[in-house]
C-alpha cells in the first residue's frame, strides 16, 4: 500500500516518531509507504487543502499491470523504491506534476471515473522513475522537542504582539538555540520568524478592519506597531491598499 499526498494550500505536518517529523508545503507532492505508520498530523498555518490517494499494490491484477507496463509504469520498481525500503519521498512544486494534480482537483465535476484512472497512471508513471530523478528532495526531518518548541514561539509571537524580542529571546524562552530555532521555525511555517509575525499581524489587522470599528491607530497598537504611518505603510505593501481603503470593502448591514 502507498500513500501519495498533494498540498495545494497551507502546510502539512507529519510525524512518524519522535524524531521523524516533517512537512508538504504548498505545490509538494510526497509518496510513502502506507506501511510507514504516522504518529500525528497536523496544519501548522490552520488551513490546508490537498489530496491524498491511498493504492493498494497487491490489489491490481495481472491483466492491469500488464496493460501498465504498456504505458511505462512498472509497479515492482514502485514497490521496491518505496514499500521494500520504507522511504518517504517529497518533490518539490514542479510543473508536470502540478499540472496531473491541477486536474484531480476538479476531477469530481467529470463523472467517468476513467478519467481519475488515468490521472493516477500518470503519478504512476512519474513515480516508476522516482528513483532516478534529480529533483527528490532528501526529506528534512525534525525531532519532536523541536517542533514542540517551535509552536511555542509561534503562540508567543501571535499573542503577544506588542512585546519586542529578538532572535536571541525568543530562543531562550522556549529552549533551542537560534540556529536551532530559525531553522526549524523555517521548516515548520515556510517563513522566517519575524516574516510569519508580520504576516499574522497584518491578517489581523484586516479582520479587526472589516469587523470592528477601532481607528486605524487603535488597530496599529493593537498589531504592534507603535507607530500608525509605519503600520499603514506595511499594510498597503502586502495588500496593495492603504487601511482605508480596505475598510471600504466591508459589507454593509
Amino acid at each position: 500500500m502507498i500513500e501519495i499526498n498533494h498540498c495545494r494550500v497551507g502546510r502539512y505536518e507529519c510525524s512518524f516518531g519522535e524524531n521523524s517529523c516533517c512537512y508538504l508545503a504548498a505545490g509538494d507532492f510526497a509518496v510513502c509507504a502506507a506501511a510507514r505508520k504516522k504518529s500525528s498530523s497536523c496544519f501548522p498555518l490552520r488551513h490546508y487543502h490537498g489530496i491524498t490517494i491511498l493504492l493498494n499494490l497487491d490489489a491490481i491484477s495481472p491483466e492491469m499491470r500488464k496493460q501498465m507496463e504498456w504505458y511505462g509504469v512498472d509497479l515492482d520498481v514502485i514497490r521496491r523504491y518505496i514499500c521494500t525500503e520504507n522511504r518517504c519521498c517529497i518533490l518539490r512544486s514542479e510543473p508536470t506534476i502540478a499540472h496531473i494534480f491541477s486536474e484531480l482537483y476538479t476531477a469530481h465535476s467529470v463523472p467517468d471515473t476513467g478519467y481519475l484512472r488515468l490521472k493516477v497512471l500518470e503519478l504512476l508513471h512519474i513515480l516508476t522513475r522516482l528513483k532516478n530523478r534529480e529533483d527528490v528532495q532528501q526529506t528534512e526531518y525534525f525531532n519532536q522537542h523541536q517542533v514542540e518548541c517551535v509552536k511555542q514561539a509561534a503562540a508567543l509571537l501571535t499573542q503577544e504582539l506588542t512585546v519586542r524580542r529578538t532572535i536571541e529571546q525568543l530562543a531562550q524562552e522556549v529552549g533551542l538555540s537560534p540556529t536551532a530555532l530559525k531553522s526549524c521555525f523555517k521548516g515548520i511555517y515556510g517563513s522566517s520568524v519575524y516574516a510569519y509575525q508580520k504576516e499574522y499581524r497584518l491578517q489581523l489587522a484586516q479582520k479587526l478592519l472589516l469587523e470592528t470599528d477601532c481607528t486605524v491607530a487603535e488597530i496599529a497598537h493593537r498589531v504592534g506597531y507603535e507607530n500608525p504611518n509605519k503600520f499603514s505603510s506595511a499594510f498597503r505593501e502586502a495588500a496593495g491598499m492603504t487601511p482605508t481603503e480596505y475598510r471600504k470593502m466591508r459589507p454593509i448591514g
